[in-house]
């Protein structure tokens, strides 16, 4: 069990993705162009989930958890999603934003380590065409740096049980990120490196 969480352990509806007794989940945790798997690691982490109990809550159909979901308006309940976890819709929109050929998204998840050390995944990483982070101007990894897997972009059971960390060996991409928490807000010139290249 994490050492970072000081919240007790909830019980679920198994029916619906909302607990009987409350659980713990803060818009502040969250930073711009923050991508849904990001968000739902974030919620999964912090109230002790299994991933296939979130993927089939989340998804727009019936779905088998382990085969997953796109991550694409088509696929997840947006509208559910930001009314379960309490957070703004365009939050949701722009965590899911809508595919085309001008803007690609990349099959495979693609990080920068120095994000993930803060506990963030940004959408902005899967554009096709982007290459390197906006904030830290760092190559973009896709492949895990202890077994050298790469992951789909793609929600489903394995990846949503293993938080910021590979699915397949389980090490994290990167240090420090359970302490998403505490951490502080981005600066404004991240926050404007973002916004530029979310609009570009």
């Amino acid at each position: 069990m994490n050492s970072v969480l000081a919240f007790p352990i909830l019980t679920f509806d198994v029916t619906k993705l909302n607990p009987s007794f409350g659980y713990v989940f803060d818009a502040r945790w969250l930073d711009p162009y923050e991508s849904v798997v990001s968000i739902l690691w974030k919620f999964v982490w912090m109230n002790g989930l299994a991933g296939h109990e979130v993927v089939e809550r989340i998804a727009s159909h019936t779905v088998d958890p382990y085969d997953g979901i796109e991550a694409t308006p088509e696929d997840i309940n947006r509208q559910y999603l930001a009314h379960v976890l309490r957070i703004r819709r365009q939050t949701v929109r722009e965590a899911i934003p809508v595919q085309s050929s001008l803007r690609p998204f990349n099959s495979e998840l693609r990080f920068c380590s120095w994000c993930m050390s803060r506990g963030y995944h940004s959408v902005l990483h899967q554009f096709g065409l982007m290459l390197t982070c906006p904030i830290h101007a760092r190559p973009l990894e896709s492949r895990c740096r202890h077994c050298g897997q790469t992951s789909s972009y793609r929600i489903d059971a394995q990846l949503l049980d293993a938080p910021f960390r590979c699915p397949h060996c389980r090490v994290p991409y990167s240090a420090s990120w359970t302490w998403f928490a505490k951490r502080g807000a981005l600066g404004q010139r991240e926050r404007m490196a973002l916004i530029r290249a979310y609009i570009g």
